[in-house]
């Protein structure tokens, strides 16, 4: 929760809506920013340790593959949907255990991801599209009959290849160009109040939902992916089916291809569009949805038998191999026994080498020196026990740790 890109701002909006609605939420990531305190602000909890949860939840609603399992491995017993958000990131590979009841896919082009690569049954895959909250994103006033002002609207733009090509198009058509998102230090944390300002939004996805309920006009266009052009009636149902997203973008992105989409402005259609969007694509009917299936999922769990231990363990040791063993038995081996060995010391306090990766041998010292060296030790102590708990590696190899605890159990 620390950028401001559509999985994390789904998750945000998503939150801050059922919470509304009177659900208790805890939002879980390692890594959290101003979007946690953004939701903090608003009175639900954040955490980045699953440890600092007191109860479980009802529902586990995941995001991403390796925190879904992280929650799946400390939750016991819980159940859980997971959300395909992309259809190439790591993150977007589904988890493939019992005790996710429900697969959801943002887009078409995510539940291809599901049924085509990971064997989940396209019947059993709910699509539910991002959503724009209407309330923040209010019309505009009615478009020029010419665009002025244009602006790139996305967190993956650079001052690349790709935006000098949209300059240049710009240029050689009157219009002026302004570049927002992370990628040059330009982040907008209320769009809302920005949008407005702009007849053309160069954008895909999310960024080109919100632009589109404004009443801009909207190319859909990524740096690095591809163009697909200008939003217009003929084409806005079925590009939603695809979130107006990477599917689409089929065309190379060259000063004369853009230009050639410049051309095709048309403040009635852009205000067809808005309409549609607005009609169509609000935050509400996603959270209706989603809602919806987390309503059902924990009112079938209820009545179904849990899956055994023995098929959670062999669930487990089947997504360890899948996930972990890519990068080579060997390494994995010896990064995971450096890690459980090094914590298990780190957590006999004071008996810690802090040259890694040498792990001295527990030093049965006496009592009153013990407790001299633990004092003196204690503030490193924490920071490298935080470091270890927040790394990849750690979180990578929480599975490992699940099988190693209940092996023994």
């Amino acid at each position: 929760m620390q950028y401001r890109s559509g999985a994390e701002l789904f998750v945000r909006d998503l939150a801050l809506a059922l919470h509304q609605r009177g659900h208790s939420i805890v939002v879980y990531a390692p890594i959290l920013g101003d979007l946690a305190e953004e939701l903090r602000s608003r009175c639900i909890a954040c955490i980045r340790d699953l440890g600092q949860a007191a109860q479980p939840p009802d529902l586990i609603i995941g995001n991403t593959r390796d925190d879904t399992v992280a929650c799946l491995a400390h939750f016991l017993g819980v159940p859980a949907l997971f959300i395909c958000h992309d259809r190439t990131a790591q993150h977007g590979v589904p988890p493939r255990f019992a005790r996710i009841q429900k697969y959801v896919a943002v887009d078409e082009n995510c539940a291809e991801r599901l049924y085509l690569e990971n064997s989940i049954e396209r019947s059993s895959i709910d699509i539910v599209s991002n959503g724009v909250d209407l309330e923040r994103f209010r019309p505009r006033a009615p478009l020029p009959a010419k665009p002025l002002r244009a602006a790139i609207f996305s967190n993956y733009a650079t001052e690349g290849e790709d935006t000098a090509a949209i300059r240049a198009a710009c240029a050689t058509t009157g219009v002026a160009l302004e570049v927002i998102g992370k990628g040059v230090g330009q982040q907008a944390a209320a769009p809302e109040k920005v949008l407005a300002q702009f007849d053309l939004v160069f954008a895909k996805a999310r960024c080109a939902m919100e632009a589109m309920a404004v009443g801009c006009a909207v190319v859909l266009l990524n740096e690095g992916m591809g163009l697909a052009g200008m939003v217009t009636p003929e084409t806005v149902q079925e590009w939603h089916r695809w979130n107006f997203g990477r599917r689409l973008m089929r065309q190379p992105i060259q000063p004369e291809t853009i230009a050639q989409e410049i051309q095709r402005y048309s403040a009635q259609d852009a205000q067809v569009v808005a309409s549609y969007v607005r009609a169509h694509v609000s935050l509400e009917a996603t959270v209706n949805a989603m809602e919806r299936l987390a309503k059902g999922v924990v009112r079938a769990w209820a009545s179904v038998p849990p899956p055994s231990p023995e098929q959670e363990l062999r669930e487990f040791a089947r997504h360890t191999a899948d996930n972990l063993m890519p990068f080579g038995v060997a390494p994995v081996a010896a990064q995971t026994g450096i890690l459980l060995a090094r914590l298990e010391r780190l957590e006999k306090l004071g008996a810690v080498e802090t040259h890694y990766p040498a792990l001295p041998a527990w030093d049965p010292a006496p009592p009153a020196r013990a407790l001299s060296v633990a004092h003196a030790r204690l503030a490193d102590l924490e920071q490298q026990i935080e470091a270890l708990r927040g790394s990849w590696s750690w979180r990578l190899t929480a599975p490992l740790r699940w099988l190693g605890t209940h092996r023994r159990i």
